[in-house]
């Protein structure tokens, strides 16, 4: 309506239309597409219907107005050939219908050859010859692949019209005459557009190759001169950005230039965009050639096919960048809605039309995550416009905006130009890009609802690649790397890289088949092998060298030093021979110098004498000095004073003063003082200035003279010459220094001088005698020196003698220390060699399996590399059976280096970092540490399957302290993970679904690009920095989730699903600390030391290396360095042997822990059978740490016992019983038994119990009960099922006698086989012995008596189980109170209880009763919140005060909030993290639902409200609601009619399983109705104060309100008021039969008992209701045949579902498609000629009575159903053949027929049925044959008509009335139908037609029998389920007449599902209480269909 309202305009009032004075004209496309609701309504549809008859429409805003729409048409078209094929015929009538049929070839040749040949007027004549010849080239193709490749449900874009042969000729238009001037080169385009438009739409190589061969067919034949080799040569490609600058459409010249091109274009977009590392083989160009192709085009969309992982997105961006668009796509989270769509593409239209901006919009399926999304696109296909994408102002806006453009177009300025025009550039600019995955339904079902998604577009085929393009491609990338090895490695390489791609994609589809697990290989998977490929060979040959370099240089070392000790050798001896030498020598040089000592001696001591008078002398002399010393002491200042006068002298002042012509007063008499002492001028003439200047003309000289002048040499003379001047008071240096500072200096020196003399003169006598003792002492030291030359020459000789001696002994120290230097390098080199001699070989033999290793490092490499690429998502098996036989032997059968006994692991891990994995939590299973190497190594992000919650308890260990933990169902996880990304953490998402946000696409295609020295990627709509460090992990709980080919491309999965063996050895560590602490504690330090010792060993070896290796040149020369190496082999030596001490006491300890495996074996068998229990139901989740919660809780609870193997076994009971008790009260009643038999059969099949009795192929047999036709005819009495079972059974070993036994003593198998419990009974003859085999029993009973499977199954467990009874009786002594309060020890702050409700369930009044009991007030400390909008807040409010306080909390109903229960999963991990109050309890309540999440369920403790199966179980737990004290304190008439009203009600809750037999609707009885009727019966026994029981009261209030109130089923209401009028009654009070009409029935019987206490009822229940029959409902035993055996086929075909499935048979079976052909062929035959002409008969009838109205009714009912059923097999058959499109409803009539099953469209217009299709079909040919009988004669009523073949029976009997009326002249509304049952079995019986009513036949009677003998129901035969009634005379009698005795009214049925099919009540004759006919649930059944 938004749509046609957009073009409108508001005229006046209501009136609506376009402007004024014009008419609009809506076209309508696809006018049968919109959808077909439910019940056939079409709201497009209607909405037109309304405005073409009423010319009017409801305003949306406002409902009660309505718009009239004026001046208004309509033109519509639709294909007839998809669809719905038909429209409302209302709205069809307004329109002028016309077919138009397809134009003829004629037609076709005229329009294409126009328009092709019109482009090439202006190309070379030769050229111009091909127009037409082309023209019908490309018919002849188009009308070929119409008629070869025909559309079916998958191949649905086979869909060839003219779309195509336009596709084609645009493409050949591209041709320029200046670039096709031959006409081969116009002949390769036009080859290549055919092959483009047709090929790449085909979807396998077989058709491709098909079409090829068609093509060259054809070109053949039209071109017969041209050479076709030469015209398909390759590469047969064009391009317009190859060849090409200016844009021409021209031919590659080469792939390799095609790729040449391509790389350098992709190395410009890698750096301005996010970095795509694409690998560019021949199919990758190709495709972006295709898309390039496509693109270019206006209008051109292109549709990309193809599973994810391919490139479709890389290719397409990298197409997109070649032609020059901009790209977009959604940046979609969960709440992207279709408004944020619509925004998007007005920005996309605004650029493309306004700014005529180039735009590829590429769109992906993961996007579409509202299938509305698709309306939009497929408008944007198919017009290139949105009608209502904008409103009116924003196109006004939008006209605004390209006014100019549209001027200068030459555009009138008018809205709709504009429009046009704006839409026109849209169409120009904006182009499509769909990358579809074909895998799944999701894809046809869209192109079947939107066609434009393939009709419009260009389709480009992404195929998996053959083995030939797999091996071209490995080819290439490992064509750069080098490998050793023999010739034709890499061509071996790459053929087993194909075929580990192609035995994975093989395996995947086996493991689907086994374990219904889904696993994809894309080619983005194999070119993850091939990188990772080599970067593992790259690095293991790199470690490899360094390890083979580190050993040589190791040897090396060693060789060196071996070749040194020999030579060593001869060294040592020729020292020691010197150092004999050099001994002797020195012995004789210390003889000399004993003698020449001896004579230096006495030179000595003569030398001493003299010294001693030296000695004397030099006292004495000395004595002289001193006095002399103190004399001339005095005179040092005088000198002193002297000398500094001459310092102070300077050359200035002496220039000066020689420089005067006259000298002033007293200055003469100094220089002459001068004169006389330095000149020896004694003569006062010639004492002048003049001579003073002489003497002073050298200055310096005359200075020196002054200095070096001694005072000791003045004379008397000269004394006597100065006395004048000395004794002249002016002569001193103070008057001096006024006249001249040179004069006073001299003056100075002169006084100092003359005074410095006289003292000199006084000491010179004492001088003297110093002189003279000088002499004598120097005479005597003269005498001491010759006396001490004497001694030192002997001193020097022996001085040279010592030195000598010196010498020779040093010479000698130094050759003994080189001797000894010699022996210890020889010592060294002996130690050095022989210490690491075993290191030598030992290094010898690992460089030799090193370098064997390098060799065969090829085949290891690519085995670890497969391993990492494909196999992290298998289980165990699968990953053997791949890597360890198909590749290993591949690699061998292909010569390629292998290892022998190859190991991935051991290419990808070593024992060090499988030890640090372990230590970080990592269990130390095999399968464990490979997951553990796969996420360690791989280059895609992990995905970790990991319900158990291993992996990322140990991913979380493992990044401890740099991760972040996030949820896709909190709000601030993009926030986190862009936080992340930009400080390169790591973040791990968990508890992923199935579907992963699409926000995490450019993370998962790691769209990372750089800019400039910064990465980034495009995040969230926000652009992120990128650090390389960021790590992500992605971990899902869900046990089997399906993952879309894009996940498994774009990540690596690994299945960390524990394995059995790895949880036992975990358990094992679990019970033997529990145990044995001691024993466990010693292995995990013996394990611990063991690893420990390992890397020590490892670390020495390192470090003796290392040291070896940084040795100096001389290795002997470095003692520390050898006693260092001899210390490390020492510790090595301890070290290896406290490992072989540590091995031993491992063994023990070992041994002493092997003792207890037992109970850990069968703790992981039972966890593993618990958790396949998820597949018989969502609700059925267990965590691990649940499961070891309780494993402990076992051996804590289990009995003690001395001996260990008594102690184990107890151990094993214990956990039998505890895990069992924990499960089987979270199962559902259907599910115990089976949980039950799963563990005992799996006990069983260890050999735990059962006495070897396991047999697998038996227990095959057991569970799937095969069949095999016979020949030989069966006994009359057993039934055809069960005779082909036993045959089968025969075939088994030991019982292959039993099918002739049974033939030859059919009495007594018969009797045993009529037994009401053949399971309790022996068998006959030696089949009796089976009762020593239990398990062998439960065969024959499953292929003879299937109904008692149940009973003989608990009987089995019973017998084979230790205290089985335990098993099967838990709980039942238990009310629910007392059960809720045993869980609750259980239950902790961080493991809820869970309530999985059941209908009536009431949990609140137990919770309450607890919460008193415990000391929770309810409100404050214990709060029940009931689930629903807005209730979530206060919830969360609750769970935090109850966090931090303690309190209880229950959330009721939390189903109804699924999204909201995400947000409390995460809230109960942050609780749990936190750590909350001890006493915190939660309870949280729901109905079964899948949308709870698995994180909630797995946590909790489960408990189910169920009542309990069985008769037995259901009273016990009814009266065990009640407890014991309100039983024992009740009056006694209280007792026994509460004991009768739990009798009632077990009878009510368990009648229900015999389904229609037991009440004909489905009602939610309760205990709470029982809690009900017993407080109303108190109220009434104390209201009645002991007197008269009201019975008919509490029968009303029992029957009709508490119970009652449930029933709205008349005969249900009956049934129940009969039970209580049976067991309301007196007899109660005392002793009285419980189970109804039990007559004649021997040993079944059960007695109320006098009243009593509570136990004794209990011990009562036990003791005398020893088995369920269905005698206590007052069923005939046959009753529960059909229930039993239904029962036991769902149980058996649970533990079918548990078992690990196999794969057997060989042989293709037919395809769907082919079986539905066939059967709607027959159908079809059948049923096209069938038809009534219903006027026909009426114009030949006389007269036309009520049974001829209900026959024609009848084949009026009967032309509708034919009509509809040729139709539609017309339709299907016209699918088939691949001219119509196969639409929703064609596919399902086929799954249907394919399936045996009616098709709904058929069921809706035909019967009530519960035939499978084939019986429907012949029951249907049944029914048309009556009518045709009746056809034949119409005036007279068949003589017998067969009731159950009427559509609606219940006319036929109102036609009776009808007769009877008209015939007596009786009112119709007093008449009633009434049955005489005759005699007669057979129509050939009766001679006529009935005289008083009619006859009827093809009823029977359930639940008894008919006595035709006594006309008179009886108790059925044994195994009779359905007894076929005589003819039966239905005739109408007034009401009053109806009511006769002995009449029991029997209700009829159409089917055997009786409730709404009842159609009358028929009267039969019975002696009984018709009671126990209503008890027994007898009716008459119209159509059985068994």
């Amino acid at each position: 309506q938004r749509e046609l309202e957009g073009y409108i305009e508001k005229r006046s009032g209501s009136n609506f239309g376009p402007p004024m004075g014009k008419k609009l004209i809506y076209f309508i496309d696809d006018m049968n597409l919109p959808y077909v609701e439910t019940y056939g309504t079409q709201n497009a549809i209607a909405l037109l219907t309304q405005h073409m008859q009423h010319g009017s429409v409801f305003d949306r805003g406002d409902l009660g107005a309505r718009k009239y729409l004026m001046d208004i048409q309509y033109i519509s078209a639709m294909n007839p050939t998809t669809g719905s094929f038909e429209i409302c015929e209302r709205c069809q009538r307004h329109f002028a219908t016309f077919a138009l049929s397809m134009p003829s070839e004629n037609d076709l040749n005229s329009i294409f050859a126009s328009i092709f040949g019109n482009h090439l007027k202006n190309f070379q004549p030769q050229v111009m010859e091909l127009a037409r010849k082309i023209v019908e080239s490309a018919i002849q193709i188009h009308q070929n692949m119409n008629v070869r490749f025909l559309p079916s449900a998958v191949k649905f874009m086979y869909n060839w019209n003219l779309r195509e042969l336009v596709n084609v000729f645009q493409g050949c238009c591209q041709a320029r005459s200046d670039c096709y001037v031959k006409p081969s080169m116009l002949l390769r385009l036009f080859i290549h557009e055919v092959q483009r438009v047709y090929s790449d739409r085909l979807t396998t190589e077989d058709e491709m190759n098909c079409f090829d061969t068609m093509l060259k067919e054809i070109i053949k034949k039209d071109f017969p001169n041209t050479n076709i080799s030469e015209l398909f040569e390759a590469p047969l490609v064009h391009t317009n950005f190859v060849t090409s600058a200016d844009g021409a459409y021209l031919p590659v010249p080469s792939i390799d230039k095609l790729k040449a091109v391509i790389e350098s274009k992709l190395m410009e977009y890698n750096e301005s965009n996010p970095i795509m590392d694409l690998v560019l083989f021949e199919q990758a160009l190709l495709h972006v050639t295709r898309i390039n192709r496509i693109i270019q085009n206006p209008c051109g969309h292109v549709m990309m096919i193809g599973v994810g992982g391919s490139g479709k997105q890389s290719l397409c961006r990298l197409a997109a960048f070649i032609s020059d668009y901009e790209v977009k796509q959604l940046v979609v989270t969960s709440n992207f809605k279709v408004e944020d769509l619509k925004e998007e593409l007005k920005t996309m239209f605004i650029a493309s039309g306004v700014k005529c901006v180039r735009t590829l919009f590429i769109v992906t399926d993961s996007q579409i995550i509202h299938e509305e999304f698709l309306v939009y696109i497929n408008a944007m296909l198919t017009s290139g416009w949105i009608p209502d994408l904008f409103t009116k102002e924003e196109l006004e806006n939008i006209y605004g905006s390209i006014s100019n453009d549209a001027r200068s177009e030459g555009i009138p300025d008018d809205p709709d130009a504009r429009l046009d025009f704006f839409i026109s550039r849209v169409q120009k600019n904006l182009h499509l890009a769909l990358a579809f995955s074909p895998v799944g339904d999701s894809f046809r079902i869209r192109a079947r609802r939107f066609p434009g998604l393939v009709n419009c577009t260009g389709i480009d085929q992404f195929h998996p690649w053959p083995r030939d393009a797999l091996v071209s491609v490995a080819e290439r990338f490992i064509d750069d790397i080098e490998i050793v090895g023999p010739d034709g490695i890499k061509i071996s390489l790459a053929n087993h890289m194909a075929e580990e791609h192609l035995s994975v994609a093989q395996m995947s589809t086996y493991y689907l088949e086994t374990q219904r697990r889904y696993n994809y290989v894309t080619p983005k998977s194999y070119l993850e092998l091939i990188s990772f490929f080599k970067f593992l060979l790259r690095e293991k040959k790199c470690d490899l060298q360094r390890l083979i370099d580190r050993l040589d240089v190791g040897l090396s070392t060693l060789r060196k030093t071996s070749e040194d000790v020999a030579e060593l050798q001869k060294n040592i001896k020729v020292t020691l021979k010197k150092v004999e030498e050099k001994k002797i020598a020195t012995d004789n040089l210390i003889n000399q110098m004993r003698m020449q000592q001896a004579d230096a001696q006495v030179q000595d001591d003569a030398a001493k004498i003299e010294a001693q008078r030296a000695n004397e002398e030099s006292c004495k002399a000395m004595s002289i000095e001193k006095e002399a010393e103190h004399e001339l002491r005095e005179a040092e200042p005088a000198m002193q004073a002297a000398a500094e006068a001459v310092n102070c002298l300077s050359k200035t002042m002496l220039t000066e003063l020689k420089g005067l012509t006259k000298p002033p007063a007293g200055v003469d008499k100094v220089t002459n003082a001068c004169l006389i002492l330095i000149e020896k001028e004694y003569s006062p003439k010639k004492q002048t200035w003049s001579r003073a200047k002489l003497m002073m003309q050298n200055v310096d000289a005359f200075k020196n003279k002054l200095s070096v002048f001694k005072g000791e040499s003045i004379n008397d003379h000269e004394i006597s010459l100065l006395q004048k001047y000395i004794d002249d008071p002016n002569f001193s240096p103070e008057k001096m220094l006024s006249k001249s500072a040179a004069a006073s200096n001299l003056c100075t020196w002169v006084v100092n001088i003359y005074n410095y003399n006289r003292i000199y003169v006084k000491v010179k006598p004492l001088m003297d005698s110093l002189s003279d003792a000088r002499q004598r002492k120097e005479n005597a030291l003269k005498s001491l020196e010759a006396a001490e030359r004497k001694v030192a020459e002997v001193q020097t000789h022996l001085k040279t003698l010592e030195e000598k001696y010196n010498a020779a002994m040093a010479e000698k120290v130094a050759v003994e220390v080189e001797a000894s230097r010699l022996m210890t390098r020889a010592d060294l080199a002996k130690r050095l060699v022989g210490g690491l001699a075993s290191e030598n070989i030992r290094w010898n033999q690992e460089i030799e399996k090193l370098r064997a290793k390098a060799l065969t490092l090829p085949g290891d490499c690519m085995l670890a590399a497969g391993f990492v690429s494909y196999l992290g998502a298998f289980d165990q098996e699968i990953r053997e059976e791949l890597w360890k036989v198909q590749w290993a032997n591949d690699l061998i059968a292909r010569n390629i280096p292998l290892t022998q006994d190859s190991d991935p692991l051991d290419m990808l891990t070593d024992n060090s970092t499988n030890a640090k994995m372990v230590s970080e939590g990592l269990p130390s299973d095999r399968i464990s540490l490979e997951n553990g190497s796969i996420v360690n190594n791989c280059k895609r992000w992990p995905l970790i399957i990991d319900p158990q919650g291993q992996g990322i308890k140990w991913l979380k260990r493992k990044e401890e302290g740099n991760v972040h933990i996030v949820q896709l169902s909190q709000r601030t996880w993009v926030k986190v993970i862009q936080q992340a990304m930009t400080d390169g953490r790591c973040v791990i998402v968990e508890n992923l679904g199935t579907e992963i946000d699409a926000v995490l696409e450019p993370i998962l295609s790691r769209a990372i690009y750089r800019k400039g020295r910064a990465l980034y990627i495009r995040f969230a709509g926000e652009e992120v920095e990128y650090d390389p460090a960021f790590q992500l992990y992605l971990q899902t709980k869900l046990n089997n989730p399906h993952y879309k080919p894009e996940i498994a491309a774009q990540c690596t999965i690994i299945n960390f699903i524990a394995t059995e063996k790895g949880l036992e050895d975990q358990l094992l560590a679990t019970v033997v600390e529990m145990e044995r602490n001691d024993l466990e504690k010693k292995a995990r330090e013996l394990s611990a030391a063991a690893v420990g010792y390992q890397m020590e060993l490892v670390r020495l070896e390192d470090d003796l290396l290392e040291r070896l290796a940084n040795a100096p040149e001389d290795i002997l020369s470095d003692v520390p360095l050898i006693e260092g190496l001899e210390a490390t082999k020492k510790t090595a030596k301890e070290i290896v042997d406290a490992v072989d001490k540590g091995k031993i006491t491992q063994a023990e300890v070992e041994k002493a822990r092997e003792s207890y495996r037992p109970q850990a074996s069968e703790g992981a068998m039972l966890y593993f059978t618990m958790t396949k229990l998820c597949s018989i139901d969502h609700m059925y989740q267990y965590s691990l740490d649940s499961f070891i919660f309780f494993f402990k809780k076992s051996i804590a609870n289990a009995e003690q016992k001395m001996e260990l193997s008594e102690r184990v076994e107890s151990l094993r009971d214990s956990l039998r019983m505890t895990i069992f008790r924990w499960i089987s009260r979270g199962l559902f009643e259907r599910h115990k038994l089976m949980f039950l038999a799963q563990i005992t059969f799996n006990l069983m099949k260890r050999g735990v119990i059962g006495d070897d009795q396991w047999n697998e192929e038996q227990f095959q047999f057991l569970t799937r009960i095969p069949s095999k036709i016979v020949e030989e005819p069966k006994p009359e009495w057993l039934p055809s099922s069960a005779w082909v079972a036993v045959c089968a059974l025969s075939e088994q070993e030991c019982f292959n006698k039993l099918p002739a036994d049974i033939i030859e003593a059919s009495p007594r198998f018969r009797d045993w086989f009529n037994s009401t419990s053949p399971e309790n009974e022996k068998l006959p003859l030696d089949w009796a012995a089976l009762e020593r085999y239990p398990f062998r029993k439960l065969l024959v009973i499953r292929s003879l008596r299937p109904d008692r499977m149940i009973s003989a199954l608990t009987n089995f467990i019973n017998q084979t189980l230790p205290n089985g009874s335990a098993y099967v009786e838990c709980d039942s002594t238990l009310n629910s109170l007392e059960v809720l309060d045993q869980l609750l020890l259980d239950a902790t702050n961080t493991t809820p209880i869970y309530f999985i409700l059941s209908p009536g369930a009431n949990i609140g009044a137990d919770l309450d009763a607890l919460a008193i009991k415990y000391g929770y007030e309810k409100g404050v400390s214990y709060h029940n919140i009931s689930m629903g909008q807005g209730q979530d807040v206060i919830a969360m409010s609750c769970l935090e005060t109850a966090h931090r306080k303690g309190h209880w909390v229950i959330l009721n109903n939390i189903h109804l909030m699924p999204k909201w229960c995400i947000d409390l999963e995460k809230r109960l991990d942050e609780y749990a993290s936190e750590g909350s109050h001890s006493h915190f309890r939660l309870f949280l309540t729901s109905d079964p639902s899948k949308d709870i999440p698995i994180g909630i369920l797995s946590r909790c403790i489960k408990i189910t409200n169920e009542p309990p199966t069985g008769l037995k179980a259901n009273l016990k737990r009814a009266w065990c609601f009640f407890s014991k004290d309100y039983i024992d304190d009740s009056d006694s008439k209280t007792r026994s009619i509460l004991f009768g009203l739990c009798h009632f009600h077990s009878i009510m809750m368990e009648r229900k399983k015999f389904g229609p037999l037991g009440f004909n609707m489905k009602y939610p009885f309760s205990i709470g109705d029982l809690r009900d009727s017993a407080t109303c019966l108190q109220n009434y026994m104390d209201n009645t104060g002991g007197g008269k029981i009201p019975w008919q009261d509490l029968k009303y209030i029992f029957g009709e309100i508490m119970y009652g109130g449930h029933i709205v089923n008349d005969f249900d209401r009956l049934l129940a008021n009969e039970y209580l009028n049976f067991f309301m009654k007196d007899g109660l009070l005392d002793e009285m039969e419980m189970y109804p009409f039990t007559e004649g029935e021997k040993g079944i019987s059960f007695m109320s008992p006098a009243s009593t206490t509570f136990d004794k009822y209990l011990e009562h229940i036990d003791v005398n209701m020893k088995q369920d029959t269905p005698i206590a409902f007052g069923l005939h035993p046959n009753a529960e045949i059909e229930y039993r055996t239904q029962q036991s086929n769902q149980i058996f075909q649970m533990l079918l579902e548990l078992q690990p499935r196999s794969i057997s048979g060989s042989g293709e079976g037919k395809s769907q498609e082919q079986v539905a052909e066939a059967l709607a062929s027959d159908i079809l035959d059948k049923f096209s000629e069938k038809m009534f002409d219903v006027d026909d008969l009426i114009r030949n009838l006389d007269e036309q009575g009520p049974y001829q109205n209900v026959f024609l009714q009848e084949m009026d009912i009967m032309n509708v159903l034919l009509s509809e059923i040729n139709r539609s097999i017309k339709e299907l058959q016209l699918a088939f053949a691949g001219e119509l499109t196969m639409s929703d409803s064609m596919e399902d009539l086929m799954i249907s027929l394919y399936m045996d099953k009616v098709p709904v469209s058929w069921s809706k217009l035909s019967w009530p049925s519960n035939r499978g299709l084939s019986s429907w079909i012949n029951n249907f040919v049944d029914r048309l044959a009556q009518l045709e009988e009746w056809a034949n004669n119409p005036s007279e009523i068949p003589k017998v008509t067969w009731l159950s073949g009427l559509v609606n029976p219940t006319t036929f009997l109102t036609a009776i009335c009808q007769v009877t009326a008209q015939r007596n002249q009786w009112e119709l509304e007093k008449l009633v139908t009434f049955t005489d049952v005759t005699k007669r079995m057979n129509t050939d019986e009766l001679e006529s037609s009935s005289r008083d009513g009619a006859y009827v036949i093809g009823l029977s009677i359930q639940g008894a029998r008919w006595d035709v003998r006594n006309s008179q129901i009886e108790k059925s035969q044994p195994k009779e389920i359905y007894c076929p009634m005589p003819i039966i005379n239905v005739r109408a009698v007034t009401k009053e007449k109806a009511n006769v005795g002995g009449i029991y009214q029997c209700p009829v049925y159409l089917t055997e599902m009786r409730g709404p099919t009842w159609f009358f009540n028929a009267q039969l004759k019975t002696k009984c209480d018709p009671a126990k006919w209503v008890l027994a649930g007898v009716a008459l059944i119209a159509d059985v269909s068994t």
